[in-house]
């Protein structure tokens, strides 16, 4: 037989014992061996779970796990991101939609589901339903089986739909018969993991978990099946399934906090299911593999994660309406700045966004005369400075515009009063260029850091600060400032950063489900279904939770105000700001045909990517389409 990726036999289950776990051939663990000793399927069902957070390398890319390219595969193509900078990761690829058949991270992703597919086949195969406790493993592996086709069908296939399911999906493997490779149509794709959940609803207990939040739940396979149901625009479904666990009360499943759910993970009453992050876990992965090291860098060095990926302006402006929101202002942080006003816009530069910065002024003491050697190698003495003082250039005037003088001109960010504004709260801001040319108003500035390689334009006396060392060695020839993360505004996220019990600082387990999504999942499906106060109830479920009540509430007579000529609109923003980073944006901008729109200030290539172009999908790998012969997604 051939041994191909969707096909892998010989696999390794891990064998749990306490809390360590150790691998062992799964030909030692048949489904015939599980049925004469139905103990150990407990150990090889938590090997499944355990392999979702195991870091490997794979064709000779380091940091994988399932977890962690879970989240970034399902958000690299999203508009949520601003890359600071190109990367040799391989998500690089995937954020320049160039990604191929070649690109580890998503052959890693089609490697690790299959090999997880397996290893619950195997444990389905063998476990009987004769005790609670052999049913409640049963009914985890069916809706573990679910959840990885589920993953490799949102990842590697169109959108149901686009085409009512007919187009090509991805291998199905139910059973342990591998005989055959085809791909199945996403139709029967999401009939085969409707088919598992409603499996696993049947074989587990309502209310019961094996242990905390890392354990599937009947109750974590309703919320599955509800997003299966939202995602296959069956709308009458998808609200059975969200109000099977929500009741009556629906905030009564949420944190009143938001920080409190992204620290308490494992434990917190909002979480369904979570891959759960212990010390022994973190120790044995590389600390910059950890995902939140490419969302948040503590002290902005590196030296506890890498802070690559940066909020979008657009999100950051979607936040701006109402800043008091808590998933704004207790999870979203800016790194090196100091309070002050900065004024910035973008210009196309080479396909990618570059910016256009009114900086601040920055002045500098002399505190120092050195002898240096110049290029030739002659010595010569220069002065070295440090920074005295940032003071901002921008004025703000009692009518809500902002002065300032750039590149010799006198001009105003003014708020947009114009049919582009973003909503009557806040109208963002344009410039009175004549073009009426988008900017940002932002009420901090960059920390003034002296450099060893000070620059001075005279004709746009720009200044940039280009290295970060504490004094400068300068020979009177003037500087340059930018900010501490170069020509972006570092806004860290938190999200992935603060488990409570865990001691690394950058650690957090990472939620897969959760009640907040269940809730905008029916609102959404309300919201199709031209249900407006339903939807509307829904949304303010979870507004109320991040702060934002009274005026802030939305409703049907402030919907046009806040720039929505349709409610699903306004969930699909509602959705976004509440789990950007979590893996559902690229799914609800495309099923619901919205375009992506990532012209902002970013390294990427500022475009608009239609919401059907062929390059979303990510490819099939190469050592799975040349063996097997299935047919790869087209480009």
């Amino acid at each position: 037989m051939k041994k191909i990726l969707s096909t892998i036999i010989f696999l390794p289950i891990l064998l749990a014992g306490c809390m360590k776990l150790d691998f062992v051939p799964s030909d030692a663990l048949t489904g015939a061996a599980l049925a004469t000793n139905p103990a150990a399927a407990e150990y090889t069902t938590d090997g499944i779970y355990s392999m979702m957070k195991d870091m490997s390398s794979y064709q000779n890319s380091q940091n994988n796990s399932f977890v962690r390219q879970y989240f970034l595969l399902n958000e690299l193509k999203t508009d949520n991101i601003c890359y600071s900078n190109t990367s040799t990761d391989p998500f690089w690829k995937a954020a320049q939609f160039i990604d191929d058949e070649t690109t580890p991270n998503n052959s890693y992703m089609w490697y690790i589901c299959y090999k997880m597919i397996y290893a619950a086949n195997s444990n389905i195969s063998g476990l009987t339903e004769d005790t609670k406790e052999s049913r409640q493993l049963k009914g985890e592996n069916h809706f573990l089986r679910a959840f990885f086709h589920f993953t490799l069908t949102t990842l590697f296939a169109k959108p149901y739909g686009f085409d009512q399911g007919a187009s090509p999906g991805i291998v199905l493997r139910i059973g342990t018969d591998y005989s055959e490779t085809k791909r199945s149509t996403v139709a029967e794709c999401y009939d085969a993991i409707e088919d598992d959940l409603k499996e696993a609803i049947r074989l587990m207990s309502p209310g019961y978990k094996r242990g905390n939040n890392g354990y599937a739940t009947q109750e974590a396979a309703h919320a599955l099946l509800g997003r299966l149901y939202l995602y296959k625009e069956d709308w009458d479904a998808c609200i059975a399934e969200c109000d099977a666990i929500l009741g009556d009360n629906p905030n009564s499943h949420l944190e009143s906090e938001v920080t409190t759910l992204y620290s308490t993970a494992p434990t917190s009453k909002e979480v369904l299911w979570c891959v759960d992050i212990t010390d022994t876990d973190i120790a044995n992965m590389p600390p910059k593999g950890n995902l939140a090291s490419m969302f948040d860098s503590p002290d902005g060095t590196q030296n506890t994660g890498w802070g690559e990926l940066y909020l979008a302006d657009p999100l950051h402006d979607l936040f701006q309406r109402f800043p008091q929101d808590k998933r704004y202002k207790d999870i979203i942080r800016l790194h090196a700045s100091v309070p002050g006003l900065l004024v910035y816009w973008t210009e196309m530069d080479e396909g990618s966004m570059k910016p256009v910065i009114a900086y601040p002024d920055v002045t500098f003491n002399k505190i120092d005369t050195k002898e240096v050697k110049n290029d030739f190698g002659e010595m010569k003495l220069v002065d070295v400075y440090e920074v005295a003082a940032v003071t901002s250039c921008v004025t703000a005037n009692a009518d809500g515009s902002y002065s300032f003088t750039y590149d010799g001109k006198a001009l105003k960010a003014i708020p947009d009063n114009t049919a582009s504004k973003i909503c009557d709260e806040f109208p963002g801001y344009i410039l009175n260029d004549g073009s009426n040319t988008r900017c940002y108003v932002r009420q901090v500035m960059p920390t003034a850091i002296a450099t060893n390689e000070l620059e001075w334009d005279d004709e746009k006396k720009k200044k940039e600060i280009v290295s970060q060392t504490p004094t400068a060695v300068w020979d009177g020839s003037g500087c340059s400032i930018r900010g501490a993360g170069g020509q972006f505004l570092c806004w860290f996220s938190e999200k992935f950063s603060h488990q409570t019990n865990l001691t690394y600082p950058i650690s957090s387990s990472f939620i897969m489900l959760r009640y907040a999504e269940v809730i905008l999942n029916r609102a959404e499906a309300y919201a199709h279904k031209g249900t407006v106060d339903k939807a509307l109830a829904d949304i303010n479920v979870i507004r109320t939770r991040a702060g934002l009540t009274g005026a802030a509430q939305m409703s049907a007579g402030n919907l046009a105000g806040r720039g929505y000529s349709d409610i699903v609109d306004a969930v699909l923003d509602e959705r976004r700001m509440e789990f950007y980073y979590e893996g559902l944006r690229l799914q609800d901008l495309i099923r619901n045909k919205r375009d992506i729109d990532r012209r902002f200030l970013n390294f990427a290539k500022a475009e608009v990517i239609p919401y059907n172009d062929l390059r979303i999908q990510y490819q099939i790998p190469m050592d799975e389409t040349r063996v097997s012969g299935i047919a790869p997604n087209p480009r």
